[in-house]
């Protein structure tokens, strides 16, 4: 019987939410920059190779621990539940991928990390563990407005074309939708396994379904594409943002909740107009202001629990 996730947050939890914000702060700007020019790289087959990174970086780890035995018996023994999370790692790829050809990277990251509003809303019809409260509710808002804000300073630096705007932000959405499914999807038929087992599955099966999509699709990019700066880029989305992030991420699931470990994700578009500043040129000064409120939003929903463990403690 799975344990029931821990509700008090810890410095375990602090660090490796921030490692998770940062690193998920830079895979929307990565592939605006690498993929909206289709000369470069194709949106799936972009999304194939952060896959397979991510996935030989944890399978190389788990061979060094020796738990490659451990590894193909969960692949035996659970091969539904594989890939109906893979699945869901696809259609993420997807809707960030694609709506990066039509909206700026940092709109992307603000539309795939507003899935936490959806994992709020319908992890406690699925949970016995997760419920509504007063504070939930009042970060989910806040965070919320702060989200609407970047949405709108991100629209007013896009073109003209309203059907394209569109599409990008529903792709966007779709992003976030399938997001919020893979979060709720590790809770329920992933409670307590191995995260690093689980996670290499997830990655290597989603980007075996990438590569066969993009080969029947897409055109392979020249060598050429293959340049210094992005495979540094590659490096960062795949290592980085796919094996160590996912990994941590799961662990935030497993032991503090869908619901808990999703809020942390109202930090990241923060980041990522930060990072959209320094490296690309994107600012906009509203944009700021609603990244400093989904701050206050996660804020309003740690810090009680923080000051109950350390009531508990004493």
């Amino acid at each position: 019987m799975a344990q029931t996730p821990r509700k008090t947050i810890s410095l375990n939890f602090i660090v490796n939410s921030l490692i998770i914000v940062v690193l998920w702060s830079t895979p929307p700007l990565v592939s605006k920059i690498w993929v909206s020019n289709e000369a470069l790289f194709p949106g799936l087959f972009f999304g194939f190779l952060r896959y397979i990174l991510g996935f030989l970086t944890l399978f190389l780890m788990l061979t060094t621990r020796r738990s490659i035995g451990n590894f193909l018996e969960l692949l035996f023994q659970r091969p539904k539940a594989i890939i109906f999370c893979a699945s869901w790692l696809v259609l993420m790829i997807i809707g960030q991928n694609f709506s990066i050809l039509f909206i700026l990277g940092a709109s992307s990251s603000i539309l795939l990390n507003f899935n936490p509003v959806l994992v709020y809303l319908i992890a406690p019809l699925l949970f016995v563990d997760e419920s509504y409260s007063t504070q939930k509710s009042i970060a989910v808002l806040l965070s919320t407005i702060g989200i609407f804000l970047v949405f709108l300073a991100s629209s007013d630096l896009l073109g003209n074309d309203l059907n394209l705007f569109l599409l990008g932000n529903f792709l966007g959405f779709l992003s976030g939708v399938a997001w919020a499914g893979y979060s709720l999807s590790l809770k329920k038929l992933f409670p307590d396994e191995s995260t690093m087992e689980v996670t290499a599955l997830n990655l290597g099966v989603a980007a075996v379904f990438l590569l066969v999509s993009s080969l029947i699709t897409e055109n392979l990019p020249p060598i050429s594409s293959y340049t210094l700066e992005s495979v540094t880029g590659l490096l960062i989305i795949g290592v980085g943002a796919a094996a160590i992030a996912f990994t941590l991420y799961l662990q935030l699931v497993q032991s503090y909740g869908a619901v808990q470990a999703a809020n942390i994700q109202f930090l990241i578009p923060l980041f990522s107009l930060l990072f959209a500043w320094i490296f690309i040129g994107e600012f906009s000064f509203m944009a700021l202001i609603g990244g400093i409120i989904c701050a206050i939003g996660v804020a309003v929903i740690t810090a009680p629990l923080e000051r109950k463990r350390k009531d508990e403690d004493k």
